[in-house]
């Protein structure tokens, strides 16, 4: 039988991977990163209901902060900028 942490778990498991495949289905690359740092904090609660703080810690420290800032700094210096006539 499964209990209610298992059923946390799961859910929060089915989250995770709902938001990944939404990152991988955004056209706009900006969103994709807020996307992907929205999906590291669920990932770091998974870590941390599953006793393992140390990761959760650092899940929540690289992927929501560092992980999407360098995507969007990445995005933001290689755009391309038209020239107006």
């Amino acid at each position: 039988m499964i209990d209610g942490f298992m059923t946390v778990a799961y859910l929060m498991v089915i989250g995770v991977t709902i938001g990944a495949i939404a990152a991988l289905l955004q056209k706009d690359l900006l969103r994709a990163a807020y996307i992907t740092g929205a999906e590291s904090i669920a990932l770091a609660f998974l870590f941390h209901a599953l006793l393992a703080p140390d990761l959760g810690l650092t899940q929540a420290i690289v992927g929501t902060v560092l992980m999407p800032g360098i995507i969007i700094l990445a995005i933001i210096k290689t755009r391309r900028h038209e020239e107006s006539d």
